[in-house]
Parts: structure tokens; sequence; C-alpha cells
């Protein structure tokens, strides 16, 4: 496994760790009269960023976390770029109160998957406003590398 790959994947289980729920309201629905849930905040659109290079995420999500001077920052150094092909790299977004992993390719700047972290996969759906049948993404699980059991996060793939 190459120290990218296990240091993105150090990174995911890292990232589940700080994702924070996000409360609801009850109210009342006048067209049907029962109580639904309503997000405090606006929705996580995944499935417009599905598709699109990495500088069209940052436009619509904003600044990663990653900075410039960290050692795995938001682009690959020369050296690293050379090392890794610039493939695999990894920025981090907090969105809406959710922790979003995405995977790209540094040269081509084409994203590979998004990961949203967090362990129940119906809060994870309903906050990405993902389907698991829509036509122009795949929704798959991701399993905590040490326990396979034990889900981290879904991760969206563009079909």
């Amino acid at each position: 496994m190459s120290l990218l790959r296990y240091v993105s994947l150090a990174a995911l289980v890292a990232a589940a760790a700080c994702t924070r729920t996000q409360t609801t309201v009850e109210t009342s629905s006048p067209a049907t009269g029962r109580a639904e849930n309503v997000r405090s905040a606006q929705a996580l659109d995944v499935p417009a960023v599905v598709g699109r290079n990495i500088d069209q995420v940052r436009r619509a999500w904003g600044a990663p976390r990653e900075t410039r001077e960290q050692k795995i920052g938001l682009e690959p150094t020369a050296e690293q770029l050379k090392a890794t092909r610039g493939e695999d790299w990894i920025n981090t977004f907090e969105k809406d109160g959710t922790t979003i992993v995405v995977t790209f390719n540094a040269r081509t700047r084409k994203v590979r998957d998004l990961v949203l972290m967090g362990s129940d996969e119906d809060e994870l759906l309903r906050r990405g406003n993902l389907s698991l049948t829509a036509p122009e993404y795949q929704v798959l699980p991701v399993a905590n590398p040490q326990n396979d059991r034990e889900q981290i996060g879904v991760r969206v793939v563009a079909r």
C-alpha cells in the first residue's frame, strides 16, 4: 500500500471522529398535518459536484481544511507530484456539519470520488441529497479498515 494511500485511509478514519450531527426541528406539514423532520441548515448538494473537477468543487464548497504549509497539503509539492504522479490526492471539506473527503488526480484535476464521513448511512444520504438509484453516480459503503463490520462513511463515484 503506497504511503499516500495509507495517509488517505488514515485521514478517513480520523475524519470520522470529527463528524458532527446536525439538529432537526419537528414541524407540521400543512398538506398532510403530519410532523416531518426539517433540517435547520441547507442540504449539502453532493450530486451538484459529482463529475466536476477539484477546482469546481472548491468553488462550490469553499476552501478545504488542508493548507499549503502541511506535509500533505492542498496540492502536492513537485517532489510529491513526481512520486505519486498526482494520483489519489485528497482535500477535506467541512460543509453543513458533514466532513467530506474528496480524492482527485492533481495533474488532471479530475475528482475520483467523494466520501461523506459518518456511521449512519441513511443520515449521510439525507445530508448529501443522495439517492441509491441515481443514474449519474453510485453510492457505496466505506468500511472501517480495522473493523470491516463497522461503516465509517459513504463513497460517491460518478458513473
